[in-house]
């Protein structure tokens, strides 16, 4: 479910600028506090000449599977140097599944290199998992050697292991774009849109807002589905939102297990 865009308006300029310069930039923050919005609406306010040289990756399963996805995308494309490439191969529309499904890791990391550093592109690497030393050496290369922003979006969760490889990147604070929850006058903005969005005026929501305030600790993400799980029936009694169920099925969702420490003695009864 999309997170709305709403007070972030700092880290949406810096990101672009950082896009437009070709910074390479690592956003950290918790699941639910917007990374993946707000890389996603940078890319989508960018002038057309600069947003069809943005590769975004929304997730990856290991280094053959983010290798496969980029050169896809460079394909799709329409890259000329990459086409090149491939007729030089002899390879076709039709055997270029084939050819890239059969392509060993060191192959695809050959033509990603020969692709990118003849073009201007930036490559966005969404949610990613725990580094391994093979992803970490390919994504430093893109950068420091290839000619090719990176712009990675990781959780809290995996920052202790992201630290081994602070010095291999040669990353300094510069680089960084830490989310950290709304100012309160901007999840309240976020809160009301909610509101009418999942059509919940119509509710008796004393109460309501200041327990989803404290609860969600003001990440967007949070406030965006506990009022999606509001407009459940489920959780509805009478007129009233059961904001205790609310709240227990949007941590045991998943997406707000970073929050669990907060649930001892903060539920509303």
């Amino acid at each position: 479910m999309p997170t709305a865009v709403v007070g972030r308006e700092n880290e949406a300029r810096r990101l672009t600028e950082a896009v437009l310069k070709g910074e390479t930039r690592i956003i950290f923050g918790p699941s639910g506090i917007g990374k993946t919005v707000l890389v996603q609406k940078v890319i989508r306010e960018l002038s057309p000449e600069h947003s069809k040289r943005c590769l975004y990756v929304g997730t990856f399963k290991d280094l053959q599977d983010l290798l496969r996805q980029l050169i896809f995308m460079l394909y799709d494309f329409k890259d000329s140097n990459l086409r090149q490439q491939l007729h030089s191969e002899g390879v076709t529309i039709l055997t270029f599944p084939n050819w890239l499904k059969s392509l060993p890791s060191p192959n695809l990391r050959g033509t990603l290199y020969r692709t990118v550093e003849r073009g201007d592109y930036r490559i966005f690497i969404d949610h990613i998992p725990p580094l391994t030393h093979p992803v970490a050496k390919i994504i430093k290369e893109l950068f420091w050697m290839r000619n090719a922003p990176v712009y990675l979006s990781f959780y809290d969760e995996v920052f202790q292991n992201l630290y081994r490889f602070h010095h291999f990147f040669h990353l300094g604070d510069r680089e960084r774009l830490t989310l950290q929850p709304l100012q309160p006058e901007a999840a309240s903005e976020l809160l009301e849109s909610c509101i009418e969005r999942f059509g919940l005026s119509h509710l008796d929501l004393s109460g309501f807002r200041e327990d989803v305030l404290e609860l969600s600790k003001q990440v967007p993400g949070a406030i965006v589905k506990m009022c999606a799980l509001a407009a459940d029936p489920r959780y509805q009694y009478g007129s009233q939102v059961k904001v205790r169920s609310v709240y227990i099925d949007y941590l045991m969702s998943g997406h707000g297990l970073h929050m669990q420490e907060s649930l001892r003695g903060r539920i509303p009864q």
